[in-house]
């Protein structure tokens, strides 16, 4: 008994549990390629060696008496669970330890099916193109690693880890990768690598990489800037920019003013710059369209006058000072240039300051001084609250960096940010930043002011900001309801969205299998922080959906200035289980002729869910019992009427074989 404890113990240690001596190897594990060179020594510092040796599937080297070392050096290591082993022989005892050795074989070949199979890949359709790469024998798995190749970057690395160390012998693999296609990617290369990771136990072999292919993908054109305001002068010469990227080339078509279009004949309206012969304000329309989808882009083009209204006030305002002094020349200056109220009655010598006369001088004064006012008020009012946004409408991730700038088409005072957050201003400059490094607060509502050295004197400017974020999670789950389905029956699944912001963004949409059922928007909403929102779709299933799968998407759709393309969250798939009776494949009476001596089959399969069962019936009292099975086989029938009933849970339903007797060769 205590014989058998100790062999278990050494098995399980590796080396004997009274062991007197010390193994050493050289190298302590190696890695070696199937069929090249090995080497590895095997030493001991122990006292009264009386021997050592190497055993091993592939160049033993037998007990070797009165040396400290000894080398196993094999030619060609074939086996593949090769694992040598080094015993120490001392007085009375043995001591031994295995070396590891990992045998290794890069892949014959790496190889992709050609991207031109699948076809052009389409940006936006909410689906992933599955594409695989086959490695074929390659050992040993447990050290396999794929990384997949787009462009200059690694988009995914698949690592083949495994705790069965058996699995060492060669073996055919496939790592598959999931693209979501997107407009960066369209031209781009893509390949796979694979390569033996050994980790810090030795040097790795060379990769093996597949050949690349080029993706190509659809998507439609969408223009980087928004709306644009464009000032035009009578110096100036008008071109509008409507360059657009997509694929296919997009076409173009501009809707410009009548006058603009009779000018041009209706030539060079579908061109992506248009430089029209007549420069006149108005709206210009540019739309850009391809097979994937069409966007429009306005130009609203307004002419810069040259200011002249403090010229025109203050020549109003000596033009009616002058006609003033004029008509007052006429009725109360005397011939010897003196001034009087009443030429008649003037006397030479009489002060004019006082009286009735005075009070009227003093009144056309005051009417003179307020005429000029007016005309200095209308001389500086002319100009708006010249403040711009850059750029206009910002759409940022909560907790992200945001910067704006603010700048001041006039001399202005003071120009700065009103703010909860990094509020700023400047006496100096003409423009000024509104910046901060990661923004958290729901209700930030920045707003860019002026103070200005001519009117207005102030006014401001609000930041079109919006502040997003992903939902935490989105599930889906029936209502009011548990378990499997039944054909025919309405049912509702939900689908929840746990913390979105902003809601008014945001669309659900529903999917049985790849296809689209419904969608459901929130725009009505206004909250600007996160909620939880919900969207219920009524189902009535047929058999036909029995294992079909139903997923639910938030798409945030935040506009050209947010993310492309949108973000987006699926939740886990519904895995819909529909039942439904039993139905033949053929569910007419059968009529067949019965052959003495050969056998006769009676075929009554339904398809059903559950899983429909069969029971059979005759009309001859003496026919023997027969199988519960869809398909009845038997050379012992007799004739008659054979009633199958075939029923499941919800339904039964029957049909009938009537079997003729005949002879053989009538």
């Amino acid at each position: 008994m205590w014989f058998f404890i100790l062999s278990v113990f050494m098995a399980w240690t590796g080396k004997a549990v009274s062991s007197t001596c010390v193994v050493e190897m050289s190298p302590s594990s190696a890695v070696v390629r199937f069929g090249g060179p090995f080497s590895a020594n095997c030493s001991s510092s122990s006292k009264n060696i009386t021997g050592m040796g190497w055993e091993s599937s592939i160049g033993s080297v037998p007990l070797t008496r009165q040396v400290s070392s000894v080398t196993l050096n094999i030619d060609s290591v074939t086996d593949w669970k090769f694992n040598p082993q080094c015993f120490v022989n001392v007085p009375k005892d043995q001591c031994y330890e295995y070396l590891p050795v990992t045998v290794y074989k890069m892949p014959d070949t790496v190889s992709m099916p050609q991207l031109s199979e699948m076809g052009p890949m389409v940006e936006g359709r909410h689906r992933e193109y599955r594409m695989r790469c086959d490695i074929f024998n390659v050992a040993p798995l447990r050290n396999l690693t794929v990384h997949w190749h787009r462009g200059k970057r690694i988009s995914f690395t698949q690592r083949f880890e495994s705790d069965d160390m058996s699995a060492s012998t060669p073996i055919n693999v496939s790592s598959v990768f999931g693209l979501k296609a997107h407009r960066d990617d369209d031209g781009t290369q893509i390949w796979c690598e694979a390569e033996l990771n050994f980790r810090a136990t030795a040097p790795n072999p060379p990769s093996v990489q597949s050949k690349s292919y080029e993706v190509t993908v659809l998507y439609p054109p969408v223009f980087t800037k928004s709306d644009e305001i464009v000032e035009i002068s009578a110096s100036s010469r008008m071109s509008l920019n409507c360059t657009t990227k997509a694929n296919p080339m997009p076409k173009y078509r501009w809707d410009v003013p009548d006058s603009v279009r009779k000018a041009n004949n209706d030539q060079k309206l579908n061109q992506p710059i248009l430089s029209p012969t007549l420069q006149i304000p108005g709206s210009y329309n540019c739309t850009a369209w391809n097979g994937q989808g069409t966007t429009t882009k306005r130009f609203t083009v307004i002419e810069v006058k040259r200011d002249r209204t403090t010229f025109a006030g203050l020549l109003g305002g000596f033009t009616v000072a002058g006609a003033v002094l004029f008509i007052a020349g006429f009725f109360f200056v005397t011939p010897e240039g003196t001034f009087s109220c009443s030429k008649s009655n003037y006397q030479r010598g009489l002060p004019t300051s006082s009286g009735p006369c005075y009070k009227r001088l003093v009144v056309m004064k005051l009417a003179v001084m307020m005429m000029a006012a007016a005309v200095l008020y209308v001389s500086v009012s002319g100009e708006g609250c010249s403040l711009i946004l850059k750029p206009s409408r910002v759409v940022v991730g909560f907790g992200e960096p945001v910067s704006v700038s603010c700048e001041a088409a006039r001399p202005v005072r003071v120009l700065g940010w009103e703010s909860a957050i990094s509020a700023s201003h400047t006496q100096q400059d003409l423009s000024v930043q509104w910046k901060v490094d990661s923004l958290i607060d729901w209700i930030e509502e920045p707003i860019c002011y002026g103070v200005f050295f001519t009117a207005p004197r102030q006014c401001e400017e609000k930041l079109n900001l919006v502040l997003y974020k992903t939902p935490d999670s989105v599930s889906i789950r029936p209502v009011n309801h548990t378990g499997p389905m039944v054909e025919g029956k309405e049912y509702q699944l939900l689908c929840e969205v746990q913390n979105i912001a902003p809601v008014q963004y945001l669309t659900l949409r529903w999917y049985r299998g790849q296809t689209e059922v419904y969608n459901h928007s929130f725009s009505d909403l206004t909250s600007s922080s996160p909620v939880q929102v919900s969207s219920i779709l009524v189902v009535t299933p047929t058999k036909a959906e029995n294992g079909a799968q139903y997923r639910c998407v938030a798409v945030l759709e935040l506009g050209p200035e947010g993310p492309q393309p949108p973000p987006t969250v699926t939740s886990e798939p519904l895995n819909a289980s529909v039942y439904f009776p039993p139905m033949f494949l053929s569910p007419e009476p059968e009529a067949l002729e019965l052959i003495e001596g050969t056998e006769i089959t009676l075929n009554c399969t339904a398809t059903g869910n559950p899983t429909p069962v069969y029971s059979w019936q005759s009309s001859h009292p003496t026919q023997e019992t027969m199988e519960d099975e869809a398909v009845l086989t038997s050379s012992s029938l007799l004739p008659g009427t054979y009633t199958c009933t075939a029923s499941n849970t919800l339904e039964k339903k029957s049909k009938q074989f009537i079997v003729k007797a005949n002879t053989k060769g009538v």
